[in-house]
């Protein structure tokens, strides 16, 4: 099997992920900025920008852009190619969700630190959606490298569904713009805009 891809569509994969890591950069700004202004004494500074904020969105614009060339190169309707990284993320965490859910003496999500999963679900986080903590805080046992949230709907709600419904929006944000900037729709083939 050949891979019989245009050099138009590639140009127009490419602007569209680069277009994906400026919306992501410039709202997790947005939401750093937000939780200051709401908040300084309980608003933390990132320790190591590299790591809270520029790796991150590196990870996450690279899985975009992986997600988004397979969807779009193998659909063929090529207007669902721009959920494919929310329905992989949705898959993704929904797995972890599942994989570290306890049972005993009640339904709770129990993880450590070290956890590989609990840290993708870290990279993947967002700023704009961490400003809820401060109205709505996630407590729980955070002590001895372990991960235990109190109330597993609100882990649920801020670190699973809010940041699927983020990522599912700026997804179709980043096509928007791609194709009211750069045009991109109109240099693809007649019968890819079709499907």
């Amino acid at each position: 099997m050949t891979l019989n891809i245009s050099k138009e569509e590639i140009r127009y994969l490419v602007k569209t992920t680069l277009t994906f890591m400026f919306i992501n950069y410039a709202v997790n700004l947005i939401g750093l900025w937000i939780a200051k202004m709401l908040n300084e004494a309980v608003y933390e500074y990132p320790e190591s920008l590299l790591n809270e904020f520029i790796l991150p969105i590196l990870l996450q614009s690279l899985m975009f852009g992986i997600s988004f060339t397979i969807a779009f190169y193998f659909l063929k309707k090529k207007k669902l190619a721009q959920y494919a990284f929310a329905a992989f993320q949705f898959l993704i965490f929904h797995i972890i969700f599942l994989f570290n859910l306890k049972i005993s003496h009640g339904l709770h999500f129990v993880s450590s630190f070290s956890n590989i999963g609990l840290k993708y679900l870290t990279y993947c986080g967002q700023y704009l959606t961490d400003i809820l903590y401060l109205y709505f805080p996630v407590n729980g046992n955070f002590e001895n490298g372990v991960f235990a949230p109190d109330k597993i709907g609100t882990f649920y709600i801020h670190w699973i569904l809010l940041n699927i419904i983020y990522y599912a929006a700026i997804g179709v944000l980043a096509v928007i713009t791609t194709k009211h900037f750069f045009g991109s729709t109109s240099q693809l083939p007649k019968k890819e805009i079709q499907q």
